[in-house]
């Protein structure tokens, strides 16, 4: 089977070709240097260097059809950017908010710079430790997670789980979640610090081990996860990650000041009903989004020089927010709500008036943003939103490529470990004169509390992951004990339990990752006939200068 290169993959190469030559798209009208021209865009050949040496990394592969291939690429950038601005999308409400988040988060870059805004950057490793231990930094969680696109797959998930089956085995056939499914859904050790939302951080550690939790809506679709296991590392171990999150919390902490005073420079008229009315409906949602009756998001929060700041504006500023603040009283809201105001508001009209639009790289990194978000858009438009499936094209689509679709080798051991070989060699000589492998894992290894607690049963799901573990045990027969052997951990020993080879899976089992494959197929084949059409379209703006071309190869 042909492997396709992911649209994603694809949209990365042209976006990475569009960064490196969008600030190259007005040249001056050197014949000798202009290769293509598509409207009024002109492609010379210092952009095509950079395009040829972005796509094509190993010298072997520099060739003339490879250069070729890359103006190609810039052509069709530039024909889809026609296209979108032909659609007028650099008025689409997704472009214009993208556009904005990045103006603001330029604006305050600069502000930081010229020292207007500023934050104290030194911590301490004595108020690091205090950090640490306040807010309990050193517990963390390992987490698995199965994502789905719908909400009616969730279903599915739980039927399964609910059915005893092992949340591992669930995700390999199920989640569509690319980089995690084939590892049994883990997304390893995470720490308060991992999170930015503060309600998922407070559910995570506030689910018992091996309990699930979730749905949860995330922005790729929906998912449950599982805690699996928890353990404590040291203060030296994270004190790097704490001082990095102090110093953001820091510069935080200023930018909220800056924001306050900046909202404190106009006369707010506060809504004390449309405040009341939000907090109850933020109350009432508690981690989910909250519902509102018809005309509620038109009542006004503030009122700003006869403007009317609603609640709806609220809700698209908080949405747009990575880190949104936790919200428990009046204060909290009107707090939180000023500084969204002057964030969203005052800030922009700030930076115009200091002029800070006009800096270069800010300009430059403005017009970068929307191009970007103008071929993402034109994607979703006129690929993402057209995709339309049903079960028949998903049974059709597995049966035709069942080879891909397989549980992967799985290898279950009894494993003890340790620091010290010498301790390895007596504990092996225990089992081997019938001591209690599961007694003495309890006891004496170093795992996880979850694996000691089972007396050191590990599964090992494609064992080759595991390094000279994994090997060993791939090699071992069933019963045979083997070690100690010397691992990054330390010395292992341990006991093969079971082997279940690799196994092909029913459609039901893999539907998961059949309707993500087919989705990604589909993807790149409207893209490529939609690419195609647009430059059969544009033809008549398309010039290739072939001897300009040709020169610039000899």
């Amino acid at each position: 089977m042909n492997r396709r290169v992911p649209l994603s993959h694809r949209l990365g190469i042209i976006l990475t070709l569009f960064f490196i030559a969008c600030s190259n798209s007005q040249e001056h009208d050197v014949e000798s240097t202009t290769l293509a021209t598509v409207g009024n865009v002109k492609i010379n050949t210092e952009r095509l260097q950079r395009a040829f040496h972005a796509l094509y990394t190993n010298p072997s592969e520099r060739t003339s059809i490879n250069e070729r291939k890359s103006l190609d690429r810039l052509i069709d950038i530039e024909v889809l950017l026609l296209e979108a601005r032909k659609r007028n999308l650099h008025n689409d409400i997704r472009v214009k908010n993208k556009v904005l988040e990045t103006e603001q988060e330029l604006l305050l870059e600069e502000l930081f710079k010229r020292g207007v805004v500023s934050g104290n950057e030194n911590v301490t490793t004595e108020e690091a430790r205090e950090y640490f231990d306040r807010y309990h930094i050193k517990e963390e969680r390992r987490v698995s997670r199965i994502l789905i696109a719908s909400p009616t797959g969730i279903d599915r998930v739980f039927q399964r789980t609910h059915a005893g089956e092992d949340f591992a085995a669930i995700a390999i056939d199920l989640s569509e979640d690319g980089e995690t499914a084939m590892q049994g859904g883990d997304i390893g050790w995470m720490s308060r610090l991992s999170f930015k939302s503060h309600i998922l951080r407070r559910q995570v550690f506030n689910t018992p081990v091996g309990e699930l939790l979730g749905p949860i809506q995330e922005p790729d679709g929906y998912s449950v996860m599982k805690i699996v296991d928890t353990r404590n590392v040291s203060f030296e171990s994270a004190v790097a990650s704490v001082k990095e999150v102090m110093v953001k919390q820091k510069q935080a902490l200023a930018t909220f000041e800056f924001l306050e005073n900046l909202a404190d420079r106009v006369q707010i008229r506060e809504h004390a009903e449309g405040i009341q009315l939000l907090l109850t409906r933020l109350s009432q949602a508690g981690k989910d989004t909250p519902e509102f009756k018809r005309g509620e998001l038109q009542q006004p929060l503030f009122t700003v020089e006869g403007a009317k700041w609603t609640l709806e504006h609220f809700m698209n500023a908080m949405h747009s927010e990575r880190d949104q603040a936790e919200i428990r009283t009046v204060d909290d809201l009107r707090s939180y709500a000023k500084r969204l105001y002057a964030f969203k508001v005052q800030l922009p009209k700030y930076g115009r008036e200091q002029g800070m639009l006009e800096i270069d790289t800010i300009a430059d990194a403005l017009r970068r943003v929307e191009r970007e978000e103008l071929l993402g858009r034109l994607r979703d438009q006129e690929v993402i939103e057209q995709i339309d499936f049903d079960e028949s094209d998903e049974r059709e689509y597995f049966r035709k490529n069942k080879d891909r679709y397989t549980r992967p080798e799985r290898t279950s051991i009894l494993e003890l470990l340790v620091d010290d070989r010498d301790q390895a060699l007596k504990l092996r000589t225990q089992i081997e004169k019938g001591g209690d492998f599961d007694e003495l894992a309890r006891r004496y290894s170093k795992r996880s509390t979850r694996i000691r607690r089972a007396g050191g049963r590990i599964q090992l799901l494609n064992p080759d992951k595991y390094g000279k573990l994994g090997w060993e045990a791939k090699d071992a027969k069933v019963g045979e004990i083997v070690g100690p052997i010397k691992t990054n951990n330390g010395y292992s020993i341990f006991k093969v339990l079971k082997k279940i080879p690799e196994q092909e899976v029913e459609f039901e089992q893999a539907v998961g990752r059949v309707r993500a494959h087919l989705r990604q197929d589909l993807s790149e084949d409207y893209f490529v006939e939609f690419v195609s059409e647009l430059r059969r379209q544009y033809k008549d703006q398309i010039v290739i200068y072939e001897k300009n071309l040709k020169a610039h190869q000899m």
